[in-house]
């Protein structure tokens, strides 16, 4: 094999370590009900990952994970605007899907207006 016909080989192997992991697909969202704090991850590389920085963005020792986020699937949470304890949470393979799933659900605990927190989509 001549040397030439290795280069192609070498850059293509640069251009995938440097581009990372390609296969950061997980979420989750994790939220305290005694303090009404959330978290909500996306593509990460692992479920393990995606617990842990859905836990940390919470910012309690009480935070609990609601759901998991599987490849391309989005999350969202809703809460309510007047009291902030009502919540709901949704989980679609689109973004409006989870978004509306989250707003139905909150509505589900209050009699007043919820309003998306955030959403995020999985690849």
């Amino acid at each position: 094999m001549k040397p030439r016909s290795l280069i192609p080989a070498f850059i293509f192997a640069i251009s995938l370590a440097i581009a990372g992991p390609a296969f950061a697909e997980f979420g989750a969202l994790a939220r305290d009900d005694s303090t009404s704090k959330f978290g909500l991850s996306s593509n990460e590389e692992t479920q393990k990952k995606a617990d842990e920085v859905a836990v940390k963005e919470c910012g309690s020792d009480n935070c609990k994970i609601v759901f998991q986020m599987s490849p391309k699937e989005c999350g969202a949470i809703a809460t309510a605007e007047s009291s902030g304890t009502a919540w709901g949470a949704g989980k679609k393979s689109s973004k409006a899907g989870a978004e509306l799933q989250a707003m139905q659900n909150c509505q589900k605990r209050t009699k007043g207006q919820c309003k998306v927190q955030t959403s995020e989509c999985n690849k």
